[in-house]
């Protein structure tokens, strides 16, 4: 593989960045990344373009489970009985109540930010010119996130496929638009199956309303492989 090829460099980076970049093959980038100057500048590249994502996470309340079970590994759910019981329960000593009473005040905000999603692959161009994110929110959602604005024909739709190892393109779903960079594929059952299955996935352009044969008809816009 030829690591000074700049296509191939970026692609790479963009997965390092996002954590995708798993194993052997995350190790090798980090040796690599220790003595190529080139690749320095594509991993700060990649940093800059998805650092403001890091503020786009909508604030949750946390369920109030979550603070009872804090609460309750902590000790500060149990009952005591009157006098000796609390006493010795204050009695722990002061450096363990500090920390128990320091990790309630950073844990128990009025919001916590959401958990984030779960990266899925990063799909690119012929050329290898990265553009849309995926990421996989609960089960049934995947998000795209485009890098830069993806042009569609009014009278054509975007289509996900998944694709196994030695298999056909199996359709995930419609990607629907809801925004100039954003964009989601809700997944039924069976299209949660055909993602786990899938080793790549692939964006087609497609009639209105999808594929009417069940298999892409129109380009292979972009294609990347599944994470995970």
């Amino acid at each position: 593989m030829n690591y000074q090829h700049p296509e191939l460099q970026q692609k790479l980076a963009g997965e390092y960045v996002l954590g995708t970049l798993q194993g052997r093959a995350r190790r090798r980038f980090e040796r690599l990344l220790t003595q190529d100057r080139a690749l320095q500048q594509q991993v700060q590249i990649w940093e800059r373009r998805l650092s403001p994502w890091l503020y786009a996470v909508t604030p949750e309340p946390a369920p109030a489970r979550v603070w009872e079970g804090i609460e309750e590994r902590l000790g500060h759910r149990t009952v005591a009985p009157e006098g000796k019981g609390f006493w010795r329960w204050l009695g722990l000593g002061s450096t363990a109540l500090a920390a128990a009473l320091a990790l309630v005040l950073v844990l128990r905000p009025a919001e916590v930010p959401q958990i984030p999603a779960v990266d899925v692959a990063v799909l690119s161009t012929d050329k290898a010119e990265p553009v849309w994110i995926v990421r996989q929110r609960g089960n049934d959602v995947l998000e795209l996130s485009g890098l830069s604005a993806v042009a569609v024909p009014t009278d054509r739709d975007l289509e996900l496929w998944s694709i196994p190892a030695g298999g056909a393109p199996q359709s995930l779903g419609l990607v629907r638009r809801t925004g100039a960079t954003r964009a989601e594929v809700h997944l039924t059952a069976a299209a949660q199956q055909r993602l786990a299955a899938g080793q790549l996935l692939a964006i087609s352009l497609e009639p209105t309303d999808g594929s009417p044969t069940g298999a892409p008809t129109g380009p292979v816009l972009f294609t990347g492989r599944r994470q995970g």
